[in-house]
């Protein structure tokens, strides 16, 4: 008769900030015990996000959205509320002017031509609002097995927030405008951050990014001055052929954004940038890179470095960024671009930070490149804080314009703010992340992300104590187990850290089937989001 073994372990969870985190004590942030955008039981990219749309089979177009124009005079505008639904064929720029409201059903496919783009207008709204089993997707008009990066341009949203632009050096002022990237002819920016554009949610947009000239490209997703009334949750930029997510002034939040198989930089952050974003994933492919250096974070304040406000000053938290390279030496040599890329580019007087996050197999890690951003450093207005770099091939440090290296590699090891470095990817412990063929980005039972982010510390105690009870032990055919305190999530993992059964318990008693169960030693992890508790 086979058994199975369980005895009792206790970890702590507590939320308290230390002085120098007071930006991420947001009612935004989920406070959450680990670092990383995986917590070992939820994978929130299931049902929606694709790993290989290169081979999806699409329905053909029934109706067509644009006229094959590429010019603000000549392309299709819309000017009155319009619904998309079904599948769509995309040809030339299509418009969204202001006051008009472009709503995409859930499940509605927009299949791209050569260098078409869907533009937002400031004051105009896009409401696509997919589900989880049925996201919106913009994708190539290639047939399955052709598509390739750049096979369309992408998404354009334009909104009327507070961006740096155009700012006056002597008072600071920064409520300028500024044309949208790619020769669309769209400006941006105006003086409310709290300005709506709309909903993306359960969004996928595969294929996009079109070069217009150097440094004049269309990403995956333009967010230019985008407000905070703006929904952005659940979206993912797939092989795109410039950067996948890029930022440009605004206040705009998100949740739960991809960036796979990007070329370029995966999120841009620019002009002013202030908003919050926390659940995010880089998933990179080490054939894939741009003519320039590929990084995770590219940041600048602007264009030339200045320190004109508001400060690019976005928080990032809980962002898992997997390079290139999974071990120093697969792949035997990584491509140029990204053997110079950077886990985190941090240039031209950004204040960039980042919480929580775990970045993995890059050719460099931090890259701190001006003066001005080193000195919004000493005050952390700047900073990185509670985040693993691992498995860097090249430098864990660099710097230019400024800053020296033995001083930013102290700042970063600064006990305050709970970094580490690791030889190795592999010692994150982490599910499969750089497997092609199957990604699994979930951490182990045992992994170091758990229990170390900044929302986490043993050493403050906690009145409320969870009661955790599981029988029989050893377990033969059915394990029960009894909570003190309901609404518990509660999750089974085997001595590989793979999650063999999970469960969200409403009440008090939970029973699970282990009759399938090999013969060995398993692990019951107990969360009611204020205790977490193991069970071995």
């Amino acid at each position: 008769m086979k058994k199975l073994l369980f005895s009792l372990m206790i970890s702590i969870l507590a939320f308290s900030l230390n002085a120098q985190s007071l930006k991420i004590n947001n009612t935004f942030f989920t406070a959450v015990d680990y670092i990383g955008a995986f917590d070992g039981t939820n994978d929130w990219t299931t049902g929606w996000a694709n790993w290989n749309p290169v081979d999806t089979e699409y329905p053909e177009a029934s109706v067509t959205k644009g006229n094959g124009a590429f010019s603000p005079s000549l392309s299709t505008h819309i000017t009155s509320d319009e619904t998309w639904s079904g599948t769509i064929k995309l040809d030339g720029w299509v418009y969204v002017d202001a006051p008009a409201v472009l709503t995409i059903q859930p499940g509605t496919i927009i299949r791209g031509e050569a260098k078409s783009a869907v533009i937002i207008d400031r004051g105009a709204k896009i409401m696509a609002e997919g589900t989880s089993n049925l996201p919106i997707v913009f994708t190539s008009n290639q047939g399955a097995g052709f598509r390739n990066n750049s096979d369309w341009a992408g998404l354009i949203i334009a909104g009327k927030g507070i961006n740096n632009l155009k700012a006056n050096a002597t008072n600071g002022t920064g409520d300028g405008e500024g044309l949208t990237e790619g020769g669309t002819g769209v400006f941006h920016g105006g003086s409310d951050n709290a300005d709506n554009s709309g909903v993306l949610k359960y969004v996928r947009i595969e294929f996009p990014g079109y070069l217009v000239s150097e440094g004049n490209e269309i990403n995956g997703l333009s967010l230019a001055s985008v407000g905070s009334g703006t929904v952005i949750d659940y979206v993912q930029v797939s092989h795109s052929g410039d950067d996948g997510f890029e930022w440009w002034g605004g206040a705009v939040n998100a949740k739960h954004l991809i960036s796979y198989k990007t070329e370029d930089d995966d999120f841009d952050t620019d002009n002013g940038f202030v908003g919050m974003v926390q659940f995010g994933l880089i998933a990179r492919d080490s054939t894939i890179v741009d003519t320039d250096a590929a990084n995770g974070f590219e940041s600048d304040n602007d264009a030339s470095g200045t320190n004109n406000v508001p400060k690019t000053n976005p928080t990032f938290s809980n962002i898992s960024g997997f390079g290139p390279s999974k071990t120093n030496s697969e792949p035997a040599n990584l491509l140029s671009n990204h053997n110079s890329g950077s886990a985190m580019r941090i240039r031209r007087g950004s204040c960039l930070q980042v919480y929580n996050s775990v970045f993995a197999g890059w050719g460099n890690g931090l890259n701190l490149e001006s003066a001005n951003g080193w000195a919004s450093a000493q005050s952390d207005s700047l900073t990185v804080q509670n985040t693993l770099i691992a498995g860097i091939r090249n430098s864990w440090v660099k710097t230019s314009s400024g800053p020296v290296v033995e001083d930013v590699k102290s700042w970063f090891d600064a006990e305050s703010r709970a970094n580490d470095t690791l030889l190795l990817a592999t010692s994150l412990k982490l599910g499969n992340p750089f497997n092609y063929d199957a990604r699994d980005f979930e951490p182990l039972a045992d992994s170091p992300v758990l229990n170390a982010s900044i929302w986490f510390a043993t050493e403050v105690s906690i009145s409320k104590v969870l009661s955790v009870k599981v029988y029989p032990n050893p377990a033969v055919d059915e394990l029960n187990i009894a909570l003190s305190s309901p609404n518990a999530k509660v999750a089974i993992y085997n001595s590989l850290g793979r999650v063999m059964d999970s469960a969200l318990v409403e009440g008090t008693q939970a029973s699970f089937d282990v009759r399938n169960y090999s013969r060995g030693i398993y692990f019951v992890k107990v969360n009611d989001d204020t205790v977490v508790k193991f069970v071995k």
